[in-house]
């Protein structure tokens, strides 16, 4: 039985669409970008312009369109941080920590343990005033 090198060609042609196909779709992926860069880019321009509420109301946003994308729990954590609303950034960044436990050492434990700190000191009372109790040797 003999095969017609006509079918080789038809073969040799359909493998050679499919591979520009495939070209084509790999660069238009790249001319589009990575949809969780361009959502950081916005959220570091919202940052470095101090504009916290527009940055919590696009984390949120984009929170409930992804939500176990841990660099928008990240960015709204860091924000309420910003905002000092302790007890909402406490929950944020624990949220962080749940979805990606890799972000824990480096992008949570440094601001629990700051936000921590700040509520403990919220917590104890103020120390005397020095003019009011002068401090004696004996």
């Amino acid at each position: 039985m003999s095969v017609d090198p006509l079918y080789f060609l038809i073969i040799g042609l359909g493998l050679v669409a499919i591979v520009a196909e495939l070209r084509v779709m790999r660069l238009r992926k790249k001319a589009e970008g990575n949809p969780v860069d361009h959502f950081r880019a916005q959220c570091q321009r919202l940052l470095e312009t101090n504009k916290l509420d527009e940055l919590a109301a696009f984390a949120r946003a984009q929170i409930r369109q992804r939500p176990n994308q841990v660099t928008a729990h990240w960015y709204l954590a860091r924000t309420l941080y910003l905002q000092q609303k302790w007890a909402e950034a406490l929950a944020a960044f624990n949220e962080v920590a749940r979805l990606d436990p890799s972000w824990i050492e480096r992008g949570v434990t440094p601001h629990v343990r700051e936000i921590e700190a700040k509520l403990q000191q919220k917590a104890m009372p103020p120390a005397p005033d020095a003019a009011d109790n002068p401090r004696t040797l004996h």
